[in-house]
């Protein structure tokens, strides 16, 4: 099934914030080392002060931070019934942006996704790039223009809809930070930020079926136009950073 088509009937700009565990909270995870200042061996003589999720592990030699991410595979309501779990790796050339301000740039966003059956993970590696964007919104009311796209309805899931631009919010992840979109979350692409010719590398965790409508459903935004003139899109104002010039 191809991508569903919604067009844009304002003109949106957010300004993309730096990415923390209680901002991403009502639309998934971010998984990082909570405390980097520790070195295992001051934990593994109860020198230091940690979680209650964490534990000395590896002989001392690692600590292990459990729970971190909630992984869900909602499957078992989908047309299909089934699910495997899959992993995949994705390299990401860094974005080109546009110039807004001396202190932003300026990327446009043309397709949201969403996966409404699973969490999914994306867990940088070692790459050139430093750091990348997530653009996330909540979903819409259901409609009839979403009623072809099957989703799970239960408490605390989006369920139908097609995505809410004007509560759209966009965050600055570093390389040190992963995140899990949760089941239903509309998300944006990954967009890798750095000079041109770098890349940022990811391994990707997720459920899948091999249903198309199942796995990830498109919505492809259509710019429309504004009475006073002018196309109207959504656009995320990203600060610039000295990381881009390394």
């Amino acid at each position: 099934m191809g991508a569903t088509t919604m067009q844009v009937d304002a003109a949106i700009q957010v300004a993309a914030a730096a990415l923390t565990e209680e901002a991403f909270q009502p639309y998934g995870d971010v998984i990082s080392n909570p405390r980097p200042d520790v070195h295992p061996s001051a934990f593994s003589s109860r020198s230091a002060s940690l979680p209650a999720n964490a534990v000395s592990a590896n002989q001392g030699f690692a600590i292990q931070y459990r729970n971190v991410s909630r992984v869900r595979n909602l499957y078992g309501q989908s047309p299909s019934g089934r699910a495997d779990a899959v992993m995949s790796m994705f390299v990401c050339s860094a974005r080109g942006l546009s110039p807004l301000s001396a202190t932003h740039d300026k990327f446009t966003v043309r397709l949201l996704e969403r996966h409404p059956f699973t969490t999914q993970t994306f867990a940088p590696v070692a790459s050139s790039a430093r750091r990348y964007l997530v653009v996330v919104a909540p979903s819409l009311p259901p409609s009839g223009a979403d009623r072809h796209l099957p989703a799970p309805e239960a408490d605390g899931l989006p369920g139908r809809g097609l995505p809410h631009l004007k509560a759209l919010r966009a965050f600055v992840a570093t390389d040190a930070q992963a995140v899990t979109y949760a089941p239903g979350t509309w998300h944006a692409p990954m967009v890798a930020l750095g000079a041109p010719g770098t890349t940022l590398d990811f391994v990707v965790s997720q459920f899948a079926s091999g249903v198309a409508v199942e796995d990830c459903q498109i919505v492809e935004l259509e710019a429309g136009h504004r009475a006073e003139g002018g196309p109207s899109l959504v656009e995320v104002a990203v600060p610039k950073s000295r990381l881009e010039k390394l």
